[in-house]
């Protein structure tokens, strides 16, 4: 009877650990478009694959106090891993919109290259208005994979 409840107990274990691994990555076209909640500071997990390329998570974090009315200096913070082989360059536009879906402001990032086979982590700095940030519910997230 030991031996049934330690099998149990075990067979138990094992099956929460693989109930708190990520999920997998779901296939995605190129451009990937797909609209998100937002929080400033918060990341975006997107596990998405495009062309080999994996996204994992965006996140805007304000570098300075949020004011209305003035400019806010940001980062955005790109992250996944290029699981394909070869370099692909990416480019990635993000969205602001408010509660309603209206467009606040557009963020358009400078283009970067990944290399084959490895993750990345993409930092750029940016400035947002600070009436956009304090207004913004949702992010429109679009990406190309130009390989």
């Amino acid at each position: 009877m030991g031996r049934v409840i330690a099998a149990a107990a075990t067979i138990l274990v094992a099956s929460a650990a693989l109930a708190q691994e990520p999920t997998g990555y779901a296939p995605g076209e190129n451009p990937f478009q797909a609209e998100y909640a937002f929080g400033l500071g918060r990341p975006i997990q997107l596990r998405v694959e495009v062309l080999g390329v994996r996204f994992d998570a965006v996140t805007l974090s304000a570098l300075d106090e949020v004011k209305p009315g003035a400019k806010v200096k940001c980062e955005t913070l790109f992250t996944g891993t290029n699981a394909g082989d070869k370099k692909a360059t990416l480019t990635m536009v993000l969205l602001l919109e408010d509660a309603d879906g209206h467009n606040l402001e557009r963020l358009t990032l400078d283009s970067f290259k990944v290399k084959a086979g490895k993750p990345y982590e993409e930092r750029q700095k940016t400035q947002v208005s600070g009436d956009a940030l304090a207004a913004t519910a949702k992010v429109y997230v679009f990406v190309r994979v130009d390989t």
